[in-house]
C-alpha cells in the first residue's frame, strides 16, 4: 500500500512539474513555430496574389473563426485551380493567423481532440514535400502555382519563396514534435484525472478492484459515466492503469511513466554555449528585409487607390488647368490627402498632410532598399555587415521606427481612400487590412529579435559585474 502511495505522490508532483514545463516553455515555444510559419504562409500567399496566381478571397475578412477547421482537399477541375487554391490557401493562412492571435495555448486548452486538429491542419499542405508530384491534392495544386511564380521572379523573390517553404517545412517538424510529447502528456494527465475522480469516489470500491486486473477494470467501468460524464473512454488507456497498480512488473511500468513525465531541461546546456551576438544582429536586419515583399503589394493597392480617388477629378475645368501648366511648363501641384492619426493608448486623433505621391513615391523606395538589403551580396548588406554591434543596433533601431511610422500612415491611408472614395466606387477600393496586419507581424517579429539580442547583453552585463567571466 506504501509503495502506491508513493508512487500516486510521485506521479502527482511530476505531472505538475510537466504541465509547467509545457505551459511556460514548450507551448510558447510551439506558439513562436506557429508564427513563423503564419509569416512565411503570409508572404508566400500575397506574392501568388499580386502575381494574379491565385483569386483572393472576397469574403475573407467577413469570415469569423471560432475554432479549427481544415481546408477541404477535395479534387477540382484543372482550370479552376487559381480560384480552388486560392480560397483553399486564404482559409489556411486565417487559420494560422486565428491560432496565432486568439488561440491558446495551454496544456488545459489542448486537449487531444485539438492536438489532432492541430496536426490535421499542419497537413493541409505538405511543405517538407513540397512537390507538383505530391499525392495530396492541395499541395500538389499550390506546388503547380508556386512553380509558375518562379519563373522570371527576381532573386530577391525567389529567395523569399524558397526560404518561406523551408522555414514553413522546419517550423511544421518542430510543431509535430511538440504536439507529439503533448499527445503522450495528455495520456497520463487523462490516466491521473481518472486517479483522482473514480478511485476517490466514494462508490468506487477499492477492497474489490484490487483483487484481480479484472475486477479492477470492471469497477472502473462499473461507474465511469456517474464520474467522468461523457468524456470519453478510452480502454487502452484503463488498461495501463490496472496493470501500473496490478501487474507483476508494476514497480518497473511506475518507473517508465515517471521516467516519461521527467522535464528535459537543457538550460545549463545551453547557457554556456558560445554566442555570436553579431549574428543575432544581422538575424534581425534580414527580419527587417522580409517586409519588401508586402511593402510591394501595399504600393500596388495605394497607386490604384490613388488613381481611382483622383479619376474624379476630370471636369472640364481640371482638363484646362492641365492644358495650362503644360503651356507655361508650370510643375503639377502637389497631391495633399488629410489621414486621420490615431492614437488609441492616447485616445487621441490628429490630422496629418500627406503628399500622396511622395507617400507612394516613398513606399516604392523602402521597397526596393529593402529588396537590397535582403540580398547578402549587395552593397547595403555587406556595408552593415562590417560595422560594428554598437553601429548595426541604431540602425536597426532606424529602420524599426520608420517601418512602425510607415504602418501608422498606412492605417490611415486605408480608412482614408475607403472614406473619401465615392460610394459607387468604393467596391473597387483595394483594402489593405490583411497587407497591414502582415507588416504589423513581421514589425513584432523584429522586435523581438532586438530584444533577444538586448536581453542577452543585459544578461551578460549582470554576470560580469557578479564576477562571472565566462559569462559568454
Amino acid at each position: 500500500m506504501g509503495d502506491t502511495l508513493n508512487f500516486t505522490e510521485s506521479l502527482r508532483n511530476a505531472i505538475a512539474a510537466k504541465t509547467e514545463w509545457f505551459n511556460n516553455k514548450e507551448l510558447y515555444r510551439m506558439l513562436e513555430n506557429y508564427r513563423l510559419l503564419h509569416t512565411c504562409i503570409k508572404n508566400i500567399y500575397n506574392d501568388l496574389i499580386s502575381r494574379s496566381l491565385i483569386t483572393p478571397d472576397p469574403y475573407k475578412l467577413e469570415k469569423k473563426i471560432s475554432d479549427i477547421t481544415v481546408p477541404s482537399d477535395s479534387p477540382y477541375k484543372e482550370n479552376e485551380r487559381t480560384l480552388v487554391i486560392g480560397a483553399r490557401f486564404s482559409d489556411y493562412e486565417s487559420m494560422l493567423d486565428f491560432i496565432c492571435t486568439y488561440f491558446k495555448f495551454s496544456v488545459d486548452n489542448i486537449d487531444i481532440s485539438k492536438i489532432k486538429k492541430l496536426n490535421d491542419l499542419n497537413n493541409a499542405f505538405q511543405w517538407n514535400n513540397f512537390s507538383a508530384n505530391n499525392a495530396k491534392i492541395n499541395t500538389r495544386g499550390l506546388a503547380v502555382l508556386v512553380n509558375e511564380a518562379r519563373k522570371n521572379a527576381t532573386q530577391m523573390t525567389l529567395s523569399m519563396l524558397n526560404d518561406s517553404i523551408a522555414k514553413s517545412a522546419q517550423a511544421v517538424a518542430e510543431i509535430t514534435k511538440i504536439l507529439k510529447e503533448l499527445t503522450d502528456f495528455q495520456r497520463e494527465l487523462y490516466k491521473e484525472q481518472l486517479r483522482i475522480d473514480i478511485f476517490g469516489h466514494p462508490s468506487f470500491n477499492k477492497e474489490k478492484a484490487l483483487k484481480s486486473p479484472p475486477d479492477e477494470t470492471a469497477e472502473i467501468k462499473r461507474i465511469y459515466a456517474l464520474v467522468m460524464g461523457k468524456k470519453p473512454f478510452y480502454s487502452e488507456l484503463i488498461a495501463e492503469i490496472v496493470n501500473e497498480d496490478q501487474a507483476p512488473n508494476k514497480e518497473q511500468l511506475q518507473q517508465n511513466v515517471l521516467q516519461k513525465l521527467k522535464v528535459h531541461d537543457n538550460t545549463v546546456q545551453t547557457s554556456k554555449k558560445q554566442v555570436d551576438t553579431k549574428a543575432m544582429l544581422m538575424d534581425t536586419i534580414r527580419a527587417i528585409s522580409f517586409l519588401a515583399p508586402e511593402y510591394a503589394v501595399i504600393n500596388e493597392k495605394l497607386n490604384a487607390n490613388y488613381q481611382l480617388l483622383e479619376s474624379e477629378h476630370n471636369t472640364f475645368f481640371d482638363k484646362f488647368k492641365r492644358i495650362l501648366r503644360k503651356m507655361f511648363n508650370l510643375p503639377e501641384p502637389p497631391v495633399m490627402y488629410n489621414f486621420v492619426i490615431i492614437e488609441p493608448a492616447l485616445q487621441k486623433r490628429t490630422v496629418q498632410s500627406v503628399n500622396i505621391i511622395s507617400f507612394i513615391d516613398k513606399i516604392d523606395k523602402r521597397t526596393r532598399f529593402l529588396t537590397a538589403l535582403a540580398n547578402k551580396n549587395s552593397a547595403e548588406y555587406q556595408r552593415i555587415e562590417i560595422s560594428g554591434e554598437e553601429a548595426i543596433l541604431n540602425f536597426a533601431n532606424k529602420q524599426i521606427a520608420e517601418d512602425q511610422n510607415l504602418l501608422t500612415l498606412l492605417t490611415a491611408a486605408d480608412e482614408y481612400f475607403k472614406e473619401k472614395t465615392p460610394i459607387q466606387h468604393r467596391s473597387r477600393v483595394k483594402g489593405l487590412k490583411i497587407d497591414l496586419i502582415a507588416v504589423k507581424n513581421a514589425i513584432v517579429k523584429t522586435k523581438l529579435k532586438r530584444a533577444d539580442y538586448s536581453s542577452y547583453i543585459e544578461e551578460i552585463s549582470q554576470m560580469k559585474k557578479l564576477g562571472i567571466e565566462d559569462a559568454e
